[in-house]
């Protein structure tokens, strides 16, 4: 299921909202998603649009697989960087189905500073982490 329609922004007006859009894309295709952290605020904006842009990717991703069940969205922004990390149960999509999404996203992150894998285990589902150290996304700040 495209998520467009779902999540046009993560923004409403100055308010971080993450949170309803994921639960929305959650009611839509009927996959729980057990939120584990958010930060309060959002990234810079630069950060936002990739972190944004690799959740999509990867719920997308989920939703076609049609064996997930249940997925972990953890995103944590502090003094030592930014962490991301998804976790979808299921059946482990194959790496190259879900590694084809992602390519643009790790470069996004690898231009930034930061990295981000995949790793998946048939049968033992898949999981997605990216990370920015706290030094990269105070330099993209002022681009908020």
């Amino acid at each position: 299921m495209a998520l467009d329609g779902l999540l046009p922004d993560v923004r409403a007006g100055r308010t971080w909202d993450l949170h309803d859009q994921v639960e929305r894309w959650s009611r839509s295709t009927g996959i729980t998603v057990e939120v584990w952290a958010l930060p309060g605020e959002p990234p810079p904006r630069v950060v936002e649009g990739l972190v944004r842009a690799t959740i999509l990717d990867t719920l997308d991703a989920f939703a076609e697989d049609g064996s997930v069940r249940c997925v972990g969205l953890a995103l944590t922004l502090g003094a030592r960087g930014l962490r991301l990390t998804i976790s979808g149960d299921g059946s482990g999509l194959p790496r190259e189905g879900l590694a084809g999404r992602l390519r643009v996203r790790r470069a996004g992150f690898a231009g930034l500073g930061g990295g981000l894998s995949m790793n998946a285990v048939p049968g033992g589902g898949v999981t997605v982490s990216a990370a920015l150290p706290a030094h990269a996304a105070r330099r993209h700040q002022r681009l908020r």
